[in-house]
């Protein structure tokens, strides 16, 4: 499959939280999977660090960017098409982050890892949890 990572499911994989499933957890850790993180939740969660909000996984983005490398995630870049698909997006979420995971995972024919439940409302993409 290939996998969209959210932010919260990439975070709580490398925190060992109890929050992620445990469907979340195998496909973290299985090579089956293609997995994909956007460049819009590499971005959001930099926000976080420098609020300091982030301090028990990292202080440093670029060491964030070097560790999605280790886990064989690739980065998924914002594109206009991207930009524009979020235009058209139904208002169920206003999280502009996450709008754009939910517009990037229509784009490129992802499913999206994400507990979020605002997400869950959008029946054009496939969530899985």
């Amino acid at each position: 499959m290939r996998i969209l990572v959210d932010s919260h499911s990439y975070v709580w994989t490398k925190l060992n939280d109890p929050r992620l499933s445990r469907k979340a957890r195998g496909i973290m850790r299985s090579d089956e999977n293609e997995l994909f993180f956007s460049v819009a939740s590499l971005w959001e969660l930099s926000l976080k660090i420098r609020k300091g909000k982030l301090r028990t996984l990292t202080s440093s983005i670029a060491f964030l960017h070097d560790l999605l490398g280790e886990d064989g995630i690739t980065l998924l870049p914002i594109r206009y098409e991207d930009v524009l698909a979020v235009e058209h997006l139904a208002l169920h979420h206003s999280d502009p982050f996450d709008r754009m995971l939910i517009a990037q995972a229509i784009n490129h024919d992802l499913y999206l890892l994400s507990n979020d439940t605002d997400i869950k409302l959008y029946s054009e993409i496939k969530t899985i949890w």
